[in-house]
């Protein structure tokens, strides 16, 4: 069996991939061990969904002990997997999910009163046969027990005062170092043991000059020697020791500290995702600061710190007042590492700042380097990269300048402390306070005693770097995101009922400020099943409409309602697995066809993969390649002419059978014959679905039977499509929008009668429809 226990830090890793094979594909509803997961919530008030437990993640097998107390402690619990029989457990720990053989799982609620002669009973709940209640007795339980139970309980729900900084514990750096302190702690009693073991080379050093010389004792000399031998050996063993603890915790907090950091950009609001996707993940690149400082060198380095006092009183002890040479250089070495830091902050800084800016221009270039060479711009854009990658050069010489001008007063002045050291031992020699072996000895303890401090001088700007690094990544970490409710409402199976009330939206600023409102007041309601087409001119706010419904952005001002409930109550991820969105410019990724249909969708299947193939004319493409549904699509598609990561995006939309499909210029970049057929075999495919489409073909009007006319963020013209249709052909003067004529937020806002604006939006394709 698996190992079972509990990880060290953060949750446990799910591995990447789909779910999907050509045998029986993985299906949450199915697999008991989370179904047990998602009742344990619920009994502790937790509400967690399948797909809100996994994080949108795919599994490729059942889940097992290990993941499972991984998933409790991301939804808030102390959990942990035990090797325990039922019959050992305290009633207060109740309930427990045991983990039974053949991927199943039980839950227990109580320990029923034994009756005279019978064995011990269980009341329990069997997630495989729907939460169903049932008595077992200890034999058969422990019949089908596999060993391992998991229990867990919640954790307290603390609240942060405004303006309170978050606990240590809970920050995404200090909170994942204080999980692997037990790690730290052993390196540091490594330390002590190779420190204390160090004083054995200075020792012998003075015994051998002292005694062994003069009275030629060489039984002495072996004896020392071997003693010394045997010190450095152990010295060896503990730095070796130390080293291995301290990289040991680096690579655990290596790997937490990038799963919170994709977390959190996966998880951000997209109200906040950054402006330069360059420059952001150059940002996030700055992790491997934070870790080379973590790194063995660096805390090895810092390991020693401590023991500097050690060190200097054994010279005091050896050599006497020849150990003030360093009372006074230990001060003068920490006081120049402090002196400097304010010098490293700032060219470490700028540096960092400079080298973000190019890093996010070359990416730019990258990703549109077609554009640039069909527009011939490639002199502009590198012109300006050479300009910024001056800067950043500047920037960086300073920083390394400075740096190595710190490293070598540090390592002057560990030299000067042991020609000072000499020249006084010499007088104190001659005057008979100290003998030739001491001096030596002392030498030896004082170089032991300066090398620390003169790797805290050069560590600095290593520190420096982190520390900017850290800030940097301090703000990403604080962005918003879409999990930020502790209990979001968990989504029951929609009906497909859409309200718009009130709502007002408008994009940030690269600053992150609020920008030009884009919607201004709309109310709009749409009935379950209802088809939709949202028309205008470009700009006007339909696209935004669509992401708002999405649930990919949240509004300003009003709310946007789902079968009756604020989308923002909902939990996204158990929301988006029951929509499909199709955007204007759809992403692919670079993977295969079929990956990128399926995009890991827990609640897909192979055979709903050929149904939408089918549908939407995929499977002509996988067809025509030798590949097939394997096919590589390159980076963003670029393997794919427009037309056909079209069909991919409509392909990934329909393959979860949403309640919600929300379409944004669906067929622009087909031809009009495969557009013709995409219509037909969509608007029979979707019956009962809650349809919204943006389009400017008229071939798209045929999937819809409303229309809707937006025009400058706000609702012009609402009604039957045909009415609207001519409305807008016919030109008419003189009507009122109806959206003045729109009541407030209430009741489902009733359609106005068809009329056309006194300036009606010009679409003349829709005329010839």
């Amino acid at each position: 069996m698996a190992d079972t226990r509990p990880p060290e830090v953060g949750p446990a890793p799910i591995e990447p991939g789909l779910a999907f094979d050509a045998g029986t594909p993985y299906n949450p509803d199915s697999d008991a061990l989370l179904q047990a997961l998602v009742w344990l919530c619920a009994h502790h008030g937790r509400d967690r969904s399948a797909l809100n437990l996994l994080d949108g993640q795919a599994l490729a097998a059942p889940l097992d002990a290990g993941r499972a107390v991984g998933l409790l402690q991301r939804a808030g619990f102390e959990a942990e997997a035990v090797r325990r029989t039922p019959t050992d457990l305290n009633a207060l720990l109740f309930p427990a999910v045991l983990v039974l053989k053949n991927d199943d799982a039980a839950i227990i609620t109580r320990r029923l009163p034994a009756e005279a002669g019978q064995p011990l009973r269980y009341e329990l709940v069997m997630p495989a046969a729907g939460m169903q209640k049932m008595v077992a007795a200890e034999d058969e339980l422990l019949a089908e027990y596999s060993g391992v139970l998991l229990l867990a309980a919640p954790l307290a729900e603390t609240r942060q005062v405004e303006g309170d900084s978050p606990a240590a514990a809970d920050h995404w750096l200090w909170g994942t170092i204080k999980q692997l302190s037990p790690y730290y702690r052993a390196a540091m009693l490594a330390a002590l043991l190779s420190n204390v073991l160090m004083l054995a080379t200075g020792i012998f050093t003075s015994t051998v000059f002292d005694k062994v010389i003069p009275h030629n004792a060489l039984a002495t000399l072996w004896a020392v020697s071997i003693g010394a031998v045997l010190a450095i050996a152990f010295d060896l063993a503990a730095r070796q020791l130390r080293n291995n603890l301290i990289d040991t915790a680096g690579k655990k907090a290596d790997l937490a500290l990038g799963s919170k950091l994709f977390r959190q950009t996966l998880a951000l609001r997209m109200e906040h995702r950054p402006a330069s996707a360059g420059t952001f993940a150059h940002q996030l690149a700055q992790i491997e600061s934070v870790r080379d400082f973590c790194a063995s060198a660096s805390l090895a380095a810092l390991s020693d710190l401590p023991f500097v006092l050690l060190f200097i009183g054994m010279t005091a002890f050896v050599a006497g007042p020849v150990a003030w040479v360093l009372v006074v250089a230990a001060p003068l070495v920490i006081a120049m590492a402090l002196v400097t830091q304010a010098l490293l902050k700032r060219s470490t800084s700028a540096q960092m700042r400079e080298q973000a800016d190019l890093h996010g221009l070359l990416v730019e270039a990258v990703e549109g380097l077609e554009d640039l060479k069909a527009a011939g711009a490639q002199g502009q854009f590198l012109r300006k990269y050479e300009r910024n990658m001056v800067a950043a050069a500047v920037a960086s010489l300073q920083a390394r300048k400075l740096s190595s001008w710190i490293n070598n007063i540090a390592m002057v002045m560990q030299q000067f402390v042991t020609v000072a050291m000499i020249f006084w031992g010499v007088y104190l020699i001659q005057e008979g306070g100290l003998t030739s072996g001491a001096l030596m000895a002392s030498v030896m303890f004082g170089s032991r005693a300066i090398a620390p401090l003169g790797s805290v001088v050069a560590l600095a700007s290593r520190w420096q770097g982190a520390r900017a690094a850290m800030l940097a990544l301090n703000r990403v970490m604080a962005l918003p995101v879409e999990h930020a409710s502790s209990a979001p409402l968990a989504t029951p199976k929609l009906s497909g009922q859409v309200r718009l009330a009130e709502v007002g939206f408008g994009y940030p600023d690269a600053a992150g400020n609020a920008g030009h409102a884009v919607l201004k007041g709309i109310n709009l309601a749409i009935q379950p099943g209802e088809r939709v087409a949202l028309l205008g001119r470009i700009g006007s706010g339909k696209s935004t409409i669509l992401r708002l419904i999405g649930g990919l952005y949240q509004p300003r001002e009003g709310r946007v309602e789902v079968d009756g409930i604020d989308l923002r109550q909902l939990d996204a991820l158990d929301y988006r697995a029951q929509i499909g969105f199709v955007s204007q410019e759809p992403r692919l990724f670079n993977a295969n066809l079929r990956d990128n249909v399926l995009l890991g969708r827990v609640l897909a299947d192979a055979g709903r993969l050929a149904e939408v193939a089918r549908l939407t004319g995929l499977d002509r493409v996988a067809a025509g390649h030798p590949q097939g549904f394997a096919m590589a699509v390159g980076e963003s598609g670029c393997l794919l002419s427009g037309g056909q990561r079209q069909l991919v995006a409509l392909a990934r939309a329909l393959v979860t059978q949403p309640r919600i499909l929300l379409l944004d210029e669906p067929t622009s970049s087909m031809d009009a014959q495969s557009e013709a057929l995409f219509v037909k075999q969509l608007k029979a495919a979707t019956q009962g679905v809650t349809l919204v489409a943006v389009t400017h073909r008229p071939a798209v009007l045929d999937l819809v039977d409303r229309v809707v006319v937006v025009d400058n963020g706000k609702v012009v013209m609402d009604g039957p499509k045909a009415k609207v249709l001519a409305a807008l052909a016919g030109g008419a003067p003189g009507a009122a929008p109806p959206q003045a004529a729109t009541a407030p937020p209430g009741p489902p806002i009733q359609k106005p009668a068809p009329q056309a604006t006194a300036t009606p939006p010009p679409l003349p394709e829709r005329a010839a429809a």
